[in-house]
């Protein structure tokens, strides 16, 4: 990819923006950081397993599916209180450092 004047002046534009909407904020140090932007959890999904009383598997792919690695880490994800989670599921979101909530 050929770096010209247009693609500087898209990025720069895209770095404003957030910085206005306080999607991004720089430290003292001039290091960015994540504003104010996601105070919420970034993978809120309804509980993956919403039949009261009932278990589910959920499965790599489907965690996969509700919390994508294009999203980063650290995201938040909610399953119901009696759902299973298989072991692969646990090691990928181990590796993504998902936060598993369970609700009901």
């Amino acid at each position: 990819m050929e770096i010209n004047d247009a693609l500087v002046t898209a990025i720069v534009k895209e770095i404003m923006r957030r910085l206005a909407s306080g999607e991004l904020s720089f430290t003292e140090s001039g290091e960015a950081k994540p504003g104010k932007a996601c105070p919420k959890p970034v993978c809120a999904a309804p509980a993956a397993g919403s039949s009261p009383g009932r278990k589910k598997v959920i499965s790599e792919t489907e965690i996969r599916r509700l919390c994508p690695a294009s999203a980063g880490s650290g995201q938040i994800v909610e399953i119901g209180a009696r759902d299973i989670v298989t072991p692969l599921a646990e090691d990928y979101i181990s590796k993504m450092r998902i936060t598993v909530n369970r609700i009901g």
